[in-house]
């Protein structure tokens, strides 16, 4: 009897992790999909071949095309699915931990500036389809409200710190406002500045700003 339990868990999480590879397989077509043709040319057909799969497996998983969104920048941000937030990363948990801080803000604009680097496409898939795409516009007013929420989590960080030059909601939108991929887009895609300066930028900004005399 206990053979064949422990067969079934076998069998079970053999299952789960041939499910777990499918999915990620048609996430990662998407977003290559997404970039490469935008989002309203890259049917969900072409993704099912891209990913290896069925089409009907593809509804099945995600339901409709703009589900794949938040499913990409997950997998974008937080590779590690036990993670459910990237603020519980390891690298978030480094600059949460710094005790010096202007040293946390260095760290905390140096991981930042790399989660910018990876979240810019995925912005520039769902501006260029929003207008026209209500579901993508929702998925974007969700994300950037998640964004959001995330800043005034890493501003609780800072106050720990020692009294800030601002009130916390104040902090939070610099935070909101410098860290956007469409700043990072003007910086690095359009003025060519590399990801070091961009970080190096954003931790001076945020220790004029946020740190007290």
């Amino acid at each position: 009897m206990t053979a064949v339990k422990s067969s079934r868990r076998y069998s079970s999480a053999v299952r789960d992790e041939q499910a777990r590879m499918t999915r990620t397989r048609i996430v990662q077509a998407a977003d290559e999909l997404f970039r490469e043709r935008g989002y309203a040319r890259a049917t969900m057909k072409d993704i099912a071949e891209r990913a290896g799969v069925a089409r009907d497996t593809v509804h099945s998983v995600f339901g409709n095309k703009a589900a794949l969104i938040p499913a990409i920048v997950d997998l974008r941000l937080v590779p590690d699915e036990s993670v459910l937030n990237v603020a519980d990363t390891p690298e978030a948990r480094a600059v949460m931990n710094e005790p010096d801080p202007a040293r946390q803000l260095e760290l905390f604009a140096d991981f930042m500036t790399k989660l910018n680097v990876a979240l810019r496409p995925v912005f520039e898939v769902m501006r260029g389809a929003a207008a026209s795409e209500p579901a993508v516009a929702e998925k974007l007013v969700i994300l950037e409200k998640s964004r959001m929420a995330n800043m005034r989590r890493y501003v609780g960080w800072f106050a720990e710190r020692g009294p800030l030059r601002v009130s916390t909601d104040s902090a939070a939108e610099t935070l909101f406002t410098i860290l956007s991929p469409d700043v990072g887009r003007l910086l690095c895609d359009e003025l060519g500045w590399s990801r070091k300066r961009h970080a190096a930028w954003v931790a001076d900004v945020l220790k004029r700003t946020l740190l007290a005399d």
